[in-house]
């Protein structure tokens, strides 16, 4: 499994108004992260907690759009961490996987964090749960581990 793209958004206002990667500011999310129906898990930390594990097919700018921005208008409220100053997303793209995988991932990260902190992160909302291999289980651990050797 590859490394997650690591970046440090500010965010005011719920927009994101800066984008860093290893320390220098970007326009945009780096390729593949910015790709449409393409499967992406990610996680969001406020310093070194895990607040956050979510799962799309959209380019990130989109998503992430859409869940700072929501009011509830339609009955989604978006992200409950959309008002917090600064956040790391760290971002795995699968290309050769389904969606149905990467909700399996997020699934299985969101609950071993919680049997790992004894809570589940604090924004979490909702999970999606399928039948996950041990693979999938061993992939989902090494996801959190890397959560927690880099960065904040």
């Amino acid at each position: 499994m590859d490394a997650p793209h690591r970046y440090q958004l500010t965010l005011k206002d719920r927009a994101v108004t800066a984008i860093q990667v290893n320390d220098q500011k970007v326009s945009h999310f780096l390729e593949p992260d910015n790709h449409s129906q393409l499967p992406k898990l990610y996680i969001v930390k406020s310093g070194s907690e895990v607040v956050y594990i979510g799962q799309t097919t959209q380019n990130m700018r989109t998503r992430l759009r859409q869940g700072l921005q929501a009011q509830g208008k339609t009955g989604y409220h978006g992200y409950m961490w959309k008002d917090l100053p600064k956040v790391e997303l760290l971002v795995w793209s699968f290309p050769d996987k389904s969606e149905e995988y990467t909700e399996t991932l997020e699934g299985e990260s969101v609950f071993l964090l919680r049997k790992r902190m004894g809570r589940w992160p604090r924004y979490q909302m909702e999970i999606h749960f399928h039948n996950a291999s041990a693979r999938d289980i061993g992939f989902a651990e090494a996801i959190l581990d890397a959560c927690y050797t880099h960065g904040s």
